[in-house]
C-alpha cells in the first residue's frame, strides 16, 4: 500500500545518512543536521518548559549538541535517521540537565535511594522503567526540578526525607487534610511531566 512506503523526505534524510557513514560526506552530513535542528529546538522548547531562560535557549542546546557529535574522534554508528534524532536529543537533554543544576536555582539533588522511591511510585509504562538507574535518577531530578517549590517540598518531605504524613504536615505548618491534598497535587503533576519526559530522555 502507497500508505507504507516512506515519505520523500524519509528517503532524502536516510540516503544522506547513508552518505555520510559510507564515505563520510560532509556534505550530506551537514544538510542532514541542518534538517533535524529546527526540530529539535521546537521539540525541546515545549518539554523544557521554565528550564529554559533568555540565556538558555533550545537552539543553543541543540546547536552544542551537534557540535559534540562533530568534536568526535570516532562518529557514532546509526542504522537509521531515528537513532542520529536520538542520539542528539540525548546530548541536548544532558546539556539541559547541566543548566537546570545551577547552584543558585536551589536545585534538588536526588541519591540513587530518591531515585528508587519516586521511580517506584510513578513508573510508567514504556517509559522510565527502561532506563539504567543513572538514566532514570537524571530524568527524575529534570522532572523534580521543573515542578513548583511547594510540589517539591511535599515530595521532599514524605519520599526524600521518609517521614509519615502526620509528620511531614506539622513539618509544612498545615493540617494533615491540607497536606494530602498539597501531596496529591503534587503526584500528579509529577506523573504528568514523567510522561511528558519519557520520550525523551528513553
Amino acid at each position: 500500500m502507497d500508505s507504507d512506503l516512506p515519505a520523500p523526505e524519509d528517503t532524502h534524510l536516510a540516503e544522506l545518512l547513508a552518505r555520510w557513514q559510507a564515505s563520510h560526506d560532509v556534505d550530506a552530513l551537514d544538510e542532514l543536521l541542518r534538517s533535524e535542528v529546527e526540530d529539535l529546538a521546537r521539540r525541546l522548547r515545549a518539554r523544557a518548559g521554565g528550564a529554559l531562560s533568555a540565556s538558555t535557549s533550545a537552539s543553543d542546546l541543540v546547536q552544542e549538541a551537534v557540535l559534540r557529535c562533530l568534536r568526535l574522534e570516532t562518529p557514532p554508528h546509526f542504522d537509521d535517521v531515528r537513532g542520529l534524532r536520538g542520539y542528539l536529543w540525548t546530548a541536548a537533554w544532558r546539556l539541559l540537565v547541566n543548566r537546570v543544576q545551577r547552584p543558585e536555582r536551589d536545585v534538588v539533588r536526588l541519591s540513587q535511594d530518591d531515585s528508587m522511591a519516586l521511580s517506584g511510585v510513578f513508573a510508567v509504562s514504556g517509559g522510565l522503567g527502561a532506563l539504567a538507574a543513572d538514566e532514570q535518577r537524571t530524568a527524575l531530578e529534570v522532572v523534580v526540578n521543573l515542578l513548583r517549590p511547594e510540589d517539591r517540598e511535599c515530595l521532599g518531605l514524605v519520599y526524600f526525607q521518609g517521614l509519615s504524613i502526620d509528620e511531614a504536615a506539622k513539618r509544612a505548618g498545615v493540617s494533615r487534610g491540607a497536606f494530602d491534598m498539597r501531596l496529591m497535587r503534587a503526584r500528579q503533576r509529577l506523573a504528568e511531566r514523567l510522561v511528558d519526559w519519557a520520550d525523551v530522555v528513553g
